[in-house]
């Protein structure tokens, strides 16, 4: 199960990969349109365009919020909209599509969900268990809350 884990995230990552040079130009535009004058989306996005295209496309900056750590989320945003868009999403892969029919529609997103965790969530030596047991749980719904705006985007509203 690790292993095959471990392979999903590594072609989910190269399919982000692949997705990024085709919205390049656009991305950081298309994310930042909400905070069109955040000087703060722009430098983020771009960090994170810049990572994905050198291959770490699963790996999101961490934002510190006294003891949790959070994703950023204009980065967040980058990476859902690259996977949605990838051959790794099963929604736009007809074999896949297929055998994740049985799943509700969270399920396309479940292998991305859990190689972003993987990544990017670490604990903290300076933190006691208490502290960094919130902040990976509050990392954890931060990523479930956004499939499920993602997803379910005309229920949320």
């Amino acid at each position: 199960e690790v292993v095959n884990a471990e392979m999903e995230a590594a072609q989910i990552n190269e399919d982000m990969k692949i997705q990024l040079a085709n919205v390049k130009e656009t991305i950081v535009d298309e994310v930042c349109r909400k905070d069109a004058g955040s000087p703060t989306c722009r430098k983020s996005v771009i960090a994170y365009v810049d990572r994905c295209d050198e291959g770490d496309c699963l790996t999101l900056d961490s934002m510190k919020y006294k003891p949790l750590s959070l994703p950023n989320p204009y980065q967040l945003d980058a990476a859902f909209m690259l996977f949605r868009e990838s051959d790794s999403n099963p929604a736009k892969n007809e074999v896949k599509r297929f055998w994740m029919r049985s799943r509700s529609s969270h399920g396309d997103y479940h292998h991305f969900v859990v190689s972003l965790l993987k990544k990017n969530v670490v604990r903290d030596p300076e933190s006691n268990d208490v502290e960094n047991f919130a902040s990976q749980y509050f990392y954890m719904t931060t990523l479930y809350y956004k499939t499920y705006l993602t997803v379910d985007f005309t229920a949320a509203k």
